[in-house]
């Protein structure tokens, strides 16, 4: 869930690489399981990166799944005018709600849909859904709630699967406005990884990033100490994908300024600056090629020690 941000930009001196080559010689360690990685890595890859995994969050069915499967069966009947998806994770836990009983599609019908992004809306397209509003810039729970029409009569109700640790921005900003939002955890996010009978995506149900090379916490210790230490490793970028996904980077994985950190939005750039280790640049877009373009920005500006970087705020 990720408005310009202050992302740190390549100099406009001088002619600059072909986009080929515009990440030639960069190591990048992104922190997705192989599943999650391909299209990040692609992108990575087609620009000169070389590029190793290391998952940290996995994401799994909640303990108590009664009140989503409650909600989708309201969802089904009609109870709601609104459902809003909030992530490629949230539609692949409500496909995997056994207890709705019906495809999601199905229960959608009737029912206008809020996507938070371009990749959510992606994974309901391919679930057979087209969603009813998309925010074209801000792709974030801010940017959704910016283009939020205000209630009218009815019931004004709105469905709200989303993550256990959820920011409550979203929820509480959009009740604020007269909405009944009906939020509840449609997936729990633990470290990686989950067990296999728990996990929402089984671990090879979906394209992943072949051929690279997959590190613990522990082997990226290893692999960083191995290098030389900081003024080695500054040469190595690191991409955070989330906000429970940063902390558990500083962690487990010990980062002491050894790497330029990108950050794939704001809500992740601000729980980085807040542990200490902040970002040194944010993706304008939580997209492959906007990631691609921070990790760019990053290695250009080397501005990893900057006491307080600028960014968007979290809302």
């Amino acid at each position: 869930m990720t408005g310009d941000s202050g992302m740190d930009t390549p100099s406009a001196a001088g002619p600059g690489p072909r986009p080929a080559e515009s990440l030639a010689g960069a190591e990048v360690v992104l922190l997705r399981s192989p599943d999650r990685a391909g299209p990040m890595a692609g992108e990575l890859r087609s620009r000169g990166a070389s590029v190793r995994l290391m998952p940290l969050i996995d994401f799994q069915r909640p303990s108590d799944t009664g009140p989503v499967s409650e909600g989708l069966r309201g969802l089904g009947q009609g109870e709601f005018d609104w459902i809003i998806v909030t992530s490629a994770t949230t539609v692949q836990a409500l496909r995997a709600a056994e207890a709705a009983g019906s495809a999601l599609a199905v229960l959608c019908r009737g029912t206008r849909v809020a996507a938070v992004g371009l990749g959510t809306a992606r994974a309901l397209k391919s679930a057979g859904i087209v969603p009813d509003l998309l925010p074209s810039g801000d792709q974030s729970a801010r940017g959704l709630a910016a283009l939020w029409p205000a209630p009218g009569p009815g019931r004004n109700r709105i469905f709200l699967p989303q993550a256990d640790i959820a920011n409550p921005f979203l929820r509480t900003s959009l009740s604020a406005a007269g909405w009944d939002v009906v939020a509840v955890p449609a997936y729990e996010t633990v470290d990686y990884p989950a067990p296999e009978e728990q996990r929402i995506m089984p671990r090879t149900g979906a394209p992943g990033a072949p051929g690279a090379e997959v590190l613990s916490p522990a082997d990226y210790r290893a692999w960083t100490a191995a290098r030389g230490g900081a003024e080695a490793a500054r040469n190595h970028a690191v991409v955070v994908t989330s906000p429970s996904t940063a902390r558990r980077f500083v962690r487990d994985a010990g980062p002491d300024g050894t790497a330029l950190l990108v950050a794939i939005g704001d809500p992740t750039a601000a729980e980085l600056a807040h542990l200490g280790h902040p970002a040194a640049a944010t993706a304008k877009h939580p997209t492959p090629a906007g990631i691609a373009d921070a990790v760019e920005a990053a290695r250009a500006a080397q501005n990893f020690q900057h006491p307080d970087p600028e960014g968007r705020e979290q809302p």
